[in-house]
Order: C-alpha cells, then structure tokens, then sequence
C-alpha cells in the first residue's frame, strides 16, 4: 500500500532536485554575455574604420568588444594550478641566426625586431619557461586571432564526426541546408573544407563585401551568412595555388560546425574552454545579425598555450581527454604528408605542409603549428613537449622574413638553444 503522505512528498522532492540542477549546471558550464560596442568618447584616434591598420593592430587586436558586437564567454571557474618552477630561458643570452641577414643575434632582438612580438609564453612540460612580455601586454587578456580561429573550427568539427554527428564525405550544402541547391557546393565535401583546399575563387571586391558584411569595416547590409546564401555560382579553380589560409570560406567552416554539433558557436568554445582547463574570459565577435565570425574568436595568451598543451594531452594520454580525437592530434605530429602550404607561407620553409588548416613546418620529428597573421601563431612540439605561444603586431599579415623568423623562433625556444644551422641563411 502507498503512503500518501510519501506520495505528496514526491512531487516536493522532484521540484527540489529541479532547482538544484541549474546551480549544479552552472559550477560547470561558462557564462556567456552580450556585449556591444560603447559609442565612441569625443574625438577617438583609433575608430571603427581603422582599428585593424597597422599602426593600430597592438591597440585594436587586444579590444575588439570596443569596435564589435559579440559575446564574452567565462569559462567554468577552476583553481589556478601550481607548478614547480623550472629554469627560464634568457632571451638577452639565446642566441639565434638571424635570417635577414645570417649573422647570429640574440632572441630578444628577433622577437623585438623582426617578429613585433608582444607577448610570448612557452611551456615545458606543462611548466612555464618564457613569459616574454611587451610593456602594458597582459596575457590574461582576450586577444583577436583573425584566420588562427580557423584550426580550432576544424578541431570542432572533427570533433563533432569523431562523435558520430556528421559524415565528413557529406557535401557542405547537404550539412548547411541554407545553401542547397548550389551544384559547386554540393560537389565540395566537408573533409576538402577542413583542409581548406576548397579551390574557391573571390574577387577583391568579394573580399571587400564579406569584411562589410562581417563588421570588420563598415558598409554591411544583411550580414555574412545571408550574403553567402544569395552568392551565386561559387567557381572554383582545380589549382591548389588558389587557396588562400584567409578569406570568406571560413565562414563555412564555422556554419559548418555548428549545423554539424546542433551548438551554437559559444557552447561548442564553452566545451573547448573546459577541455583546455581555461582560466580567462574569450570573447567572440559577430557580425550586424548577431552571427559569430569564423575570424572572431579572442582568447588570452595563457589559453592560447592551455590549447597547444591540451593537444599535448591528448596525444600522450589519448582517450583522457575530449579535445579531439587521438589519431587527428597523431595526424598533425606526423612528418609533413599534406598539402604544400599556401603561397603566403612558404617563408616557414620548403618542407611544410598544411592539412587541418594546421601547418607542419617540415623538417625532422613531430610538431605541429597554428598561424595566424601578424606574426601570431602557436608550436607545438610534441617530441620535446613543449608550446610556443607567440602573439605579435608585424606591420605586414605575412611575409617571407617574418615566416623566417618565426621557425627560427619556433625552433630555438623549443630546443632551449640555439638551433643548428638548417641550410636556409
């Protein structure tokens, strides 16, 4: 016989439960807010037409909430952790080949001079050895990664078909249905899109209506998924000179995700903030609509490291961690087996490759790299376990001297010295 007093109680106990899942939910999940740009203060020097010039990256890149709409995205609150300290490279006494001109010079005066580095943290084995900072940079401080928000779209949906959500052979307009009926999209299969080998062809006034249409310089309209929508036909040229690591594809890419997941672009960076144990606020950048950019994720340098230790991670205790699976993290250690990299890259050396919208610089062992423009980038050597997180302000996105000075760089702090010449002074 049933109790009618335990009877009543149930329903009490349910609704008790209920409002306790919220609290529990929320000690793990982020906290994701709105945030607008404030119209401007008086005269402003720096204004939203001119805030990614070069003579106002340093400014504009580490507070692109003044300039954009998006969203702030607090990671789930974590104990810093503790770890013993380790010897800390010297940048005055490092000595590096400098390839401007062969003769060998000190890593602080490669960093400073040829790379307009403005902050760089290296970790060893998941200890901090180089926190190199450019006076007033703060590296828990979202920073906008342009196209080296691209890699980490790709980690994203790998991940979602590693979960059984999506078919990669499947063509982009079958999983972004907003885009059917378009016969060069539904010969394009999403594997292709995630290595970024897609061989579409923009225009120069293309470009200059998908930078109006995201935000990143004024005269949009109707927003960037809607201009891509109504884009008709999408030509492509079989030539793989044609890609370009940057450009109105990525949007794709971030559509693509998140279609493929059924999450919105803040959940599916909640999950990889988690993953990477984050510890400060990202931001996401949107255009007019409210639609998230496949250009506009800012992390902090400290998470920007947390994402190459946390690849680290999985390669070393694979099935730990979520991130992504092992065999995509053994994909991108591998000696170079992609494709060649995109002609603005090709200073990192003859021997690289680019798959994953990840490059292998080539040479001997296992490493990977995400390249941003500007300088910024993250190396990850998973031989020596150790990442290289640089965020840097050249004047120019790319250029054969400054992709020189990086692998010089990427190679000197991996190996703790100087690197032995490689042929290429």
């Amino acid at each position: 016989m049933i109790d009618p007093a335990s009877s009543l109680l149930r329903p009490a106990l349910g609704c008790v439960l209920c409002a306790a899942l919220p609290l529990l939910a929320a000690e793990t999940s982020c906290r994701t807010q709105p945030s607008l740009p404030l119209p401007p203060e008086g005269r402003s020097i720096v204004g939203s037409d001119d805030w990614l010039r070069p003579g106002n990256l340093r400014f504009g890149l580490a507070h692109p909430a003044r300039f954009m709409p998006g969203s702030r995205i607090e990671p789930p609150a974590r104990t810093e952790r503790k770890t013993p300290p380790q010897r800390q490279i010297d940048v005055d006494r490092m000595q590096v080949l400098d390839p401007a001109d062969g003769v060998e010079r000190s890593l602080r005066h490669i960093l400073d001079n040829r790379i307009d580095a403005d902050g760089v943290l290296v970790l060893r084995r998941g200890r901090v050895v180089l926190d190199y900072r450019r006076t007033g940079f703060d590296p828990a401080n979202p920073r906008l990664l342009l196209e080296a928000t691209h890699p980490i779209l790709a980690m994203m949906l790998v991940k979602a078909s590693a979960e059984g959500l999506v078919d990669r052979s499947k063509g982009v307009d079958r999983v972004i249905p907003e885009l059917g009926g378009n016969k060069g999209l539904g010969k394009l299969s999403l594997t292709r899109l995630l290595h970024g080998r897609t061989g579409f062809e923009w225009t120069p006034g293309e470009r200059e209506r998908w930078r109006q249409e995201a935000g990143w310089m004024p005269g949009g309209r109707v927003g960037v998924r809607a201009w891509l929508t109504a884009r008709s036909p999408w030509p492509r040229n079989a030539s793989s000179g044609a890609d370009q690591p940057s450009g109105p594809e990525g949007e794709l890419l971030l559509w693509a995700a998140e279609k493929a997941s059924k999450k919105p672009a803040a959940q599916l960076l909640c999950e990889l903030q988690s993953g990477i144990r984050a510890q400060d606020a990202a931001f996401w950048a949107s255009d007019g609509q409210g639609t998230p950019l496949a250009d506009g994720l800012a992390l902090s340098l400290r998470d920007f490291a947390a994402l190459g230790q946390g690849l680290l991670d999985v390669r070393a205790r694979p099935g730990r961690r979520a991130l992504v699976p092992a065999w995509f993290v053994d994909t991108l250690a591998a000696s170079p087996s992609g494709h060649g990299l995109p002609a603005s890259w090709r200073g990192l050396g003859d021997d690289g490759a680019w798959q994953y919208r990840f490059v292998n610089p080539g040479g001997a062992g296992h490493r990977a790299a995400i390249l941003g423009a500007y300088g910024t980038s993250l190396y990850i050597d998973f031989d020596r376990a150790t990442v290289v997180a640089i965020y840097a302000t050249h004047p120019e996105r790319a250029s054969p001297l400054l992709m020189a000075s990086l692998r010089r760089s990427w190679d000197a702090l991996a190996v703790g010295q100087r690197p032995a010449s490689s042929g290429r002074e």
